[in-house]
């Protein structure tokens, strides 16, 4: 009877810990048990050690606050170009003295570093690789629309529902909630427009990307009159690749005839193995 008491005391909701609760009582048993869990899982997955800074990025920091106070109405882009320049005019003492300190500070990331991947396992090396693999492909298509806008390829036309929107959408600014209900809305009048009304918005956007078809043929001529291939053949793009281009990425040799086509080979003879 003593014991039966004494388990019901116990386990009595009032004597029952949660995570949540403070004052003394966050101290009790439960609590350790709650925090050594947390210790076991944050344990469990290895933390990357940070990669230094290089010599000129260590300089920059140094004096970014200084010229910051000094021009006041500059961007960050243009304190980064007020760093460049002094970079450039410092003396070689001086950029020794943090390549020094690069050196010094990323033979020391190369040994944690190294500590860091024999502690990982094979899921997490194939999860850091797939990251890794996600920025790079983020990065190439960063730098592929950077260089389509620099080369100034046509921008491609709105469809007719887009054009509606743009041009009814009544409120600007809005927050992410406000303005997914704004969205719904025109979505629900463009529903109920009248087809007279909505065919003129559709006539507007075929006519738009006539216009675009033209730019782009143009465009993309001029490009590969330029030698810029890389800015072609992508997608999106309208000419699509030749027969001679297609057969060459497969290993093949094409000879293309007068009409312009790859002729097909002929098929050997069943008695004589010939074309």
């Amino acid at each position: 009877m003593q014991l039966n008491t004494m388990a019901r005391l116990l386990y009595s909701p009032r004597l029952l810990l949660s995570s949540w609760q403070t004052g003394p009582l966050a101290s009790a048993p439960t609590a350790g048990l709650h925090s050594t869990t947390s210790l076991n899982v944050a344990a469990s997955t290895p933390v990357k050690p940070k990669r230094p800074m290089n010599a000129y990025i260590r300089f920059a920091q140094g004096i970014r606050s200084s010229l910051a106070s000094a021009n006041p109405k500059a961007s960050p882009t243009d304190i980064s170009k007020l760093a460049a320049v002094q970079w450039q005019s410092l003396d070689q003492a001086s950029k020794a003295k943090y390549e020094e300190e690069y050196k010094r500070e990323q033979a020391v990331w190369l040994q944690k570093n190294a500590k860091y991947l024999s502690q990982l396992t094979d899921a997490q090396k194939e999860e850091i690789k797939l990251e890794r693999q996600q920025r790079n492909e983020g990065k190439a298509k960063r730098e592929q629309k950077r260089l389509l806008k620099e080369l100034g390829r046509p921008k491609r036309p709105m469809n007719a529902y887009l054009r509606f929107c743009a041009e009814n959408k009544p409120v600007v600014g809005l927050s992410k909630e406000d303005n997914k209900m704004q969205m719904k809305n025109l979505g629900m009048q463009w529903r109920r427009l009248p087809d007279a009304e909505r065919d003129r918005y559709t006539k507007e956007a075929e006519a738009d990307m006539k216009r675009y078809q033209e730019e782009m043929k143009k465009w993309e001529d001029k490009m590969l009159a330029s030698e810029n291939v890389e800015a072609v053949r992508k997608k999106n793009v309208l000419l699509p690749p030749s027969p001679a281009s297609t057969m060459a990425k497969k290993g093949g040799m094409p000879v293309v005839g007068s009409g312009g086509s790859v002729p097909k080979p002929k098929k050997p003879s069943p008695t004589t193995g010939r074309p």
